[in-house]
């Protein structure tokens, strides 16, 4: 039972860990596109704040579709893999897809800008 305890005591601090990690990326890249944005060109402006309410508004379902498209060519030859894995204790969570969060971010707010996120 204590072993159990721990576990789920070390997964929940790990996810903590990266939910704070997350908010700070968060955080970072809104002040650098708050800074830029006034550079832009009235039409790209206009372009950049509609991307960036479009992401406000992204649902779960919306991103589990998107993780889903960019695991499909990686499951040619490979079993399919659960949208909500289980995390072993001690995995880097950001490495379950093949790629830091801030890559795959960067990723979906370009699908974002194109309007193309979930098709």
């Amino acid at each position: 039972m204590q072993r159990h305890y721990v576990m789920y005591y070390e997964m929940s601090y790990g996810l903590n860990v990266e939910m704070h990690k997350q908010a700070e990326i968060v955080k970072r890249l809104s002040g650098i596109c708050a800074q830029i944005i006034p550079f832009l060109t009235q039409e790209h402006q206009q372009q950049v704040l509609q991307a960036v309410e479009r992401a406000k508004q992204v649902t779960v379902g919306e991103l589990n579709s998107l993780i889903g498209q960019q695991l499909q060519p990686l499951s040619h030859h490979a079993p399919p893999v659960p949208l909500t894995p289980r995390v072993p204790v001690g995995t880097k969570s950001h490495l379950l897809f093949g790629r830091p969060p801030h890559i795959f971010l960067c990723q979906m707010w370009g699908q974002l800008g194109r309007g193309t996120l979930g098709e």
